[in-house]
């Protein structure tokens, strides 16, 4: 029975942990779509975000199968609790994705030759990306110095939003005409700095179900 439990336990950090890759590789295929004015790119983040939805769902599921038909002690039932805690903000990550691929295409569709994007969203997609990467890898491996890593970058991702937006802001004081898609793009290094607060969140909960405490 315990194996049994065991391989459960597995399966759904297997469940989170593609779910995280599909959130990763939104983050990183939007901004891509982004830089490049590649419309298809960001509709096609579009869709699969979508499906992120019956992801969260079926891992509800399987973590409320796990209580009621296992009756776990308390470190597996952190382990079950604390997942269902992680979806929910991975789940919002994917709608923050979708949210960036929304304004590419207004972007691209209003503005095809538009504003060059600020290196510093590139370097924010990347940061937050890999955020999200490590921060389920650690609970995974139940490995709070990983998880620690992932809450100091925290730091790196706020300061390049800082310098985003005074680079944007300055644009808009030089170029009014393209004040619009300055503020569009101040928007989505807002949701880029959101999707690393969701990879903190994430963090904090890895290191919950090791230690029993939230930081």
């Amino acid at each position: 029975m315990r194996k049994t439990f065991d391989a459960e336990l597995l399966e759904l950090g297997q469940e989170l942990t593609d779910m995280a890759l599909q959130a990763q590789t939104a983050i990183d295929v939007v901004t891509n779509s982004l830089t490049s004015r590649d419309a298809e790119g960001a509709r096609q983040v579009l869709e699969g975000t979508a499906g992120l939805d019956q992801v969260e769902r079926d891992i509800e599921n399987h973590c409320l199968t796990l209580l009621l038909r296992q009756q776990p002690v308390a470190r597996d039932l952190r382990t079950i609790s604390t997942a269902l805690k992680m979806v929910t903000d991975l789940q919002r990550i994917g709608d923050q994705a979708a949210n960036i691929a929304e304004l590419t295409l207004l972007l691209v569709e209003q503005h095809p030759s538009g504003l060059e994007v600020p290196d510093h969203i590139q370097q924010m997609s990347q940061r937050a990306g890999m955020m999200v990467r490590q921060a389920i890898a650690a609970y995974t491996a139940r490995d709070v110095a990983v998880a620690h890593g992932v809450i100091n970058l925290d730091d790196q991702v706020d300061e390049l939003f800082t310098r985003v937006k005074e680079e944007l802001i300055e644009r808009i004081v030089q170029e009014r005409d393209n004040a619009d898609q300055a503020v569009d793009l101040i928007i989505i290094a807002k949701y880029l700095e959101r999707i690393a607060d969701h990879a903190v969140n994430i963090a904090n909960w890895a290191i919950f179900c090791v230690t029993g405490k939230l930081q």
